[in-house]
């Protein structure tokens, strides 16, 4: 008998899946839950799992930022996170209050509010990759990963609902993405 590959990791993936409705009590899939990212309640809500990008340092405590920016734009910085993040002119329409949260651990992730805002212009997420585990092979492979909720994160990975490209400068070691909602975001592959 030949069995593929694939059918094989679907039966498993179902029967998995199957174990995992009938052994809570539950109806449907539930979202991932604050204690860790569940690889599979976040394939069946629609999440995709990203790995992150780590600091070789962890941030002990999270470190906040927080600046009102208008229709002129503006700038959040955290050095000791590596992080950038620019307001272009026109991004906002009027004076609003920017928050920038550096997440403590080793995950490169950030929270951002005011949740929900969307911008007239994306703005410009920076991030030093020195003093990270981004490798040379992974450059091609980094992209910043919305999340909806700091429970989707894990210490190590997270589940996003959307993931956005960006560019590495070789030269400055920096990653560079758009952001055009808040909420929260981490670096991964």
């Amino acid at each position: 008998m030949k069995f593929s590959i694939r059918r094989i990791a679907a039966a498993i993936l179902t029967s998995v899946a199957m174990a995992a409705c009938a052994s809570d009590g539950s109806t449907g899939p539930s979202r991932p839950g604050a204690s860790s990212p569940d690889l599979l309640s976040g394939v069946l809500n629609g999440l995709i799992g990203m790995q992150g990008v780590q600091r070789v340092t962890p941030l002990d405590t999270a470190i906040t930022v927080t600046a009102l920016i208008g229709q002129s734009g503006g700038t959040l910085s955290i050095p000791a996170a590596g992080v950038t993040v620019t307001v272009p002119y026109g991004a906002l329409s009027a004076n609003t209050q920017i928050t920038m949260t550096a997440r403590a651990g080793r995950l490169v992730a950030y929270d951002f509010e005011p949740h929900g805002i969307v911008f007239a212009k994306p703005l410009v997420f920076k991030q030093k990759l020195s003093g990270t585990t981004a490798s040379l092979l992974q450059v091609p492979f980094l992209k910043l990963g919305y999340y909806e909720d700091p429970s989707l994160l894990g210490e190590t990975t997270g589940f996003v609902s959307q993931v956005l490209s960006g560019a590495v400068n070789l030269l400055t070691w920096t990653f560079t993405s758009p952001i055009p909602h808040f909420s929260g975001y981490m670096i991964g592959y």
